[in-house]
């Protein structure tokens, strides 16, 4: 790959991201009033639900990772979801000295009572558009995530 290619996957690396923020979690946190969620709760602690919604049980690190949050900041985030009764900290069975997160029972039914209000919203973000553009916009986010996937870590 020369510098130019580098450069171009670069920038619409960062285009997408901001544009994935300003179309998409942007709108959904101004119009998440309707969902009657906890005050007090910041968008990192949503973040969190969502990463644990989309992985059954992961490490603080793991999140870390994912998230791009220090470990110190996690550590507080994480008290106050299990507090909250969202998530559960459980022994790493190949690790005693790792715990595991995970999303209660609570947490859980939370984040499907949310999914189901932000994939009502996808539903309307995308009403303008041709099944066509849909299928090709999925093969694209299939194609995206795939080969992020495949990035050495």
């Amino acid at each position: 790959m020369n510098l130019e290619t580098a450069i171009t996957i670069h920038n619409l690396l960062f285009t997408f991201m901001g544009l994935f923020h300003e179309k998409y979690l942007l709108r959904l946190r101004q119009e998440s009033q309707e969902l009657n969620f906890r005050p007090g709760f910041k968008k990192n602690h949503m973040k969190i639900l969502n990463t644990l919604y989309q992985n059954d049980r992961i490490t603080l690190t793991e999140i870390g990772k994912m998230l791009d949050i220090e470990k110190g900041s996690l550590t507080t985030l994480i008290d106050q979801l299990e507090k909250e009764d969202f998530v559960l900290r459980l022994n790493d069975p190949l690790d005693r000295r790792k715990s595991l997160i995970c999303l209660s029972q609570h947490g859980r039914e939370e984040m499907d009572r949310i999914t189901y209000f932000c994939v009502a919203k996808v539903d309307e973000l995308l009403l303008s558009f041709s099944s066509e553009e849909i299928q090709q916009f999925i093969t694209s986010l299939q194609n995206v995530v795939g080969f992020m996937k495949k990035l050495d870590d």
